[in-house]
């Protein structure tokens, strides 16, 4: 491999380990809105990261750790937890591909269980406020 795709790698990669981290943030928040996180919730986590290619880089266990240690932050301090993790979601704010596939992560873990309640409702509001974004772009029409 020669330097500069090295190099190359490894920038990639830091961009996608800070995606990653805002990513899992995000679907925390959103399966912890309501106070608890769902079977079905954390199983739509799973098979996100399995269909996203842009975090075929990292182990999909490793991706779930991270989302689960962020459940438990939110379990144990939600107050403080919910700073952290919308300050990991400020920092793709400027990048609004990664923002955009942000805020549809959020809208699909949210309707996991196929009901969009008014917890999970304001909470991806607050996500994307924090992204830069328009929620009801997202929501118009939805149930």
């Amino acid at each position: 491999m020669r330097i500069s795709e090295i190099i190359h790698d490894r920038v990639e990669r830091y961009r996608d380990r800070t995606f990653l981290k805002a990513a899992m943030a995000a679907s925390a928040l959103t399966a912890y809105a309501d106070g608890s996180v769902s079977v079905s919730e954390r199983f739509k986590v799973e098979e996100i990261l399995e269909r996203l290619e842009r975090l075929h880089i990292y182990d999909a266990q490793k991706a779930v750790a991270k989302f689960e240690e962020y459940v438990n932050e939110l379990e144990d301090n939600a107050e403080q937890a919910e700073k952290v993790l919308l300050g990991k979601l400020e920092r793709m704010a400027s990048d609004r591909d990664a923002a955009d596939l942000i805020a549809h992560i959020a809208l699909e873990i949210s309707y996991a269980d196929r009901y969009f309640n008014q917890a999970e409702r304001m909470q991806f509001d607050a996500i994307c406020g924090v992204l830069g974004l328009e929620a009801k772009d997202y929501t118009e029409g939805l149930h």
